[in-house]
C-alpha cells in the first residue's frame, strides 16, 4: 500500500489521513469540532471490517502505536487496533496550562479533563463496545474512562502503578534518580526532563535498552521495532515539562480515586509481565486485592508485556469478554 494523504471534514474541522508505512497502519490528526484541539489517531485496517476495536492509550515513555506484527495478530483474531496519542504526547495538543497546576493534578481534575477529551474522540470515531488497553502512565486516565465511558466493554490496565511504592524497582540507577527528581520539585523536573531528552536525542536505542534491561521480552520487542522507538524518542522531545510533571505525578504519587474496592463492579483487569521484580509483583498483588481487581501475568515482557506477549493478551481479552457475555445473557 503506497503512502498517500487526503483531507476530509470531521465535526466542523479537518483531519489528515496518512499511511504510516507500507502496511495497513495509517494515521489522522483529528481536530475536535471548531476548537484548536487536535489528537493523533493511528488505526490498523479498514473501519468497515466489523472487528471489535482494541483502543490503546500510550505511556509517557513510548508515544507510539504497537508494531504492525502486533496489529496484524489482533486483526486475525477479529480485533482492530486503534491507537490514540494522548494530549501533549508528541503531535496531540497539550491540555491547557490552567489544568496542569499542582492542585488540579493532585485532585484528579486534569485526568478527568483528559478523559473527557478522549471520550469525545471515541464518540467521533464511532467506537462502541471496545477493549481499552492503558499502557503504563496512561492508566490514571484509563481508570476514569472505565468508570464514566459506557462504550468500554473491558479495560486492561497494563503496568498500572495504582498507589504502590515502587520507585526502587526502576533501573538503571540514573533513571530511577531522574524519576525521583521529577516528582520532588519543579527544578528537579526541569533537570530530569532535560536529561531524558538529551539521552534520547543522542542514543535512543541505548536509552531504551538500559530502561528495559530486566526483561528479555521487552528487549526483543525493542530490537524488532527500532524505527518505532527512534520515532518515539523524536516525539518525546516535544513533550512539555508541565505534561511530564502531570503524567508522572499521577502515576507515581497516590491517586485519590483509588479507594478500597473501586473496581469491584467494573469489567477490568490489571496486566503485567513475569519478567519484572518480585517487589513489583508483591506490591501490585497487594494493591489489586485492595481495589478488587484481578491480575494477569504475561509470560514475556515487563513495561511492554502486552506487545511482547500478544497471544496471552488475546487469551485474557477473550476470557474476560466471554465471561461478560455469559453474565449478561444469564
Amino acid at each position: 500500500m503506497s503512502a498517500q494523504r487526503k483531507l476530509s471534514s470531521i465535526g466542523g474541522g479537518q483531519k489528515t489521513h496518512q499511511f504510516v508505512d507500507d502496511s495497513n497502519r495509517f494515521e489522522e490528526l483529528m481536530r475536535l469540532g471548531h476548537s484548536d484541539v487536535q489528537i493523533r489517531v493511528v488505526k490498523y485496517g479498514e473501519e468497515s471490517s466489523g472487528r471489535r476495536p482494541l483502543v490503546i492509550l500510550n505511556s509517557i515513555d513510548f508515544p507510539m502505536p504497537p508494531s504492525e506484527q502486533f496489529c496484524d495478530r489482533m486483526w486475525r483474531a477479529r480485533f482492530r487496533v486503534v491507537f490514540i496519542e494522548r494530549p501533549g504526547f508528541g503531535t496531540s495538543t497539550p491540555l491547557p496550562g490552567v489544568l496542569l497546576q499542582s492542585e488540579t493534578i493532585r485532585n484528579g481534575a486534569a485526568s478527568m479533563a483528559e478523559a473527557a477529551i478522549l471520550q469525545e474522540v471515541f464518540r467521533r470515531l464511532a467506537l462502541e463496545d471496545f477493549v481499552l488497553l492503558g499502557m503504563g502512565s496512561a492508566n490514571s486516565v484509563c481508570y476514569r474512562l472505565a468508570m464514566i465511558c459506557p462504550m468500554v466493554a473491558l479495560a486492561i490496565f497494563s503496568n498500572a502503578v495504582f498507589n504502590q511504592n515502587i520507585l526502587d524497582v526502576f533501573r538503571p540507577n540514573w533513571f530511577q534518580a531522574m524519576l525521583r527528581q521529577t516528582i520532588q520539585s519543579r527544578a528537579g523536573l526541569q533537570i530530569a526532563s532535560f536529561g531524558v531528552k538529551y539521552r534520547l536525542r543522542r542514543n535512543p536505542e541505548g536509552f531504551y535498552g538500559q530502561v528495559l534491561q530486566k526483561s528479555a521480552g521487552d528487549l526483543g520487542y525493542l530490537q524488532n521495532n527500532l524505527a518505532d522507538f527512534e520515532r518515539g524518542a523524536e516525539l518525546f522531545q516535544g513533550i512539555e515539562a508541565q505534561t511530564i510533571e502531570y503524567d508522572l505525578n499521577m502515576s507515581l504519587k497516590p491517586d485519590s480515586l483509588l479507594k478500597d474496592g473501586l473496581f469491584e463492579t467494573t469489567n477490568a483487569v490489571a496486566f503485567s509481565g513475569l519478567e519484572t521484580t518480585d517487589h513489583w509483583k508483591s506490591q501490585l498483588n497487594q494493591e489489586a486485592k485492595r481495589l478488587s481487581i484481578d491480575v494477569e501475568y504475561a509470560p514475556n515482557g515487563d513495561l511492554y508485556a502486552p506487545y511482547a506477549s500478544p497471544e496471552f493478551l488475546l487469551k485474557v481479552i477473550t476470557d474476560r469478554l466471554n465471561r461478560l457475555g455469559a453474565a449478561q445473557s444469564g
